[in-house]
């Protein structure tokens, strides 16, 4: 069974017996949308700006855990002051595995506002146990994300700098999942047309958009049967 919490903006909790991630845990309108004191196993920044990056050095440094990202958000972790046996540097299509988890990372890349510039941001294929979730951060780009096997698909639909609905959309139609979990939007109509145009073309896929601290629950029952509980 896997556990994904939402805590806001893109930070998301996904837990297993074995293990915990913490995906982007930023910093947002001036405050971090997770606490310091947050214990976790492993904390995956997909970008280098502080809406991805956040407090993650002191979250690690809290809960010795391991901070996971290219090499510009390693750094950035290491200024801030990371301890550096708690960094390791995601380099893409080359597996971080540890017992229960199994982190692959692909290059996209989001659009930077401030600068009007391109900025790197790593899709993460997670495999936890049977459950394979794709988280694309900050993406403006879906790289190889529609062809791979997908049983929880992650993705932004704000369109500022990052996908749209329509974007967002295609991805669940192409890659099938079961499960589509909306996050980084900007109002209330962005998630109301993601989950009616989910719901009418990508057959088999369950649109959500949480509240911060709602959780998911999935497993495959039997081997076969895709189940979930949203609490």
């Amino acid at each position: 069974m896997l556990k994904i919490t939402y805590l806001g903006h893109t930070s998301f909790v996904v837990e297993s017996k074995e293990t915990s991630v913490l995906l982007n845990p930023g910093i947002w309108n001036g405050e971090a949308v997770v606490p310091d004191n947050l214990d976790v196993r492993v904390i995956i920044a997909t970008n280098r700006m502080d809406d991805a990056l956040g407090n993650a050095a002191t979250i690690a440094n809290n809960a010795k855990a391991w901070i996971l990202g290219n090499e510009e958000t390693i750094e950035k972790a290491r200024a801030q002051g990371a301890r550096p046996w708690l960094l390791h540097v995601l380099r893409p299509d080359e597996p971080y595995e540890i017992p229960g988890l199994k982190v692959t990372a692909f290059p996209l890349k989001r659009r930077s506002p401030e600068a009007n510039e391109d900025v790197e941001n790593l899709g993460l294929y997670i495999q936890m146990g049977k459950m394979r979730v794709s988280y694309l951060g900050d993406t403006i780009v879906r790289g190889p994300f529609g062809q791979f096997d997908t049983d929880i698909l992650i993705v932004p639909i704000s369109g500022e700098g990052v996908f749209g609905v329509k974007d967002a959309v295609n991805l669940c139609i192409d890659a099938s999942p079961k499960l589509g979990i909306a996050m980084r939007w900007s109002s209330e109509e962005q998630t109301t047309k993601f989950k009616k145009y989910v719901d009418q073309f990508a057959s088999g896929c369950t649109p959500l958009v949480m509240e911060p601290n709602q959780s998911v629950t999935a497993e495959w029952a039997a081997g076969y049967e895709f189940r979930f509980t949203l609490s």
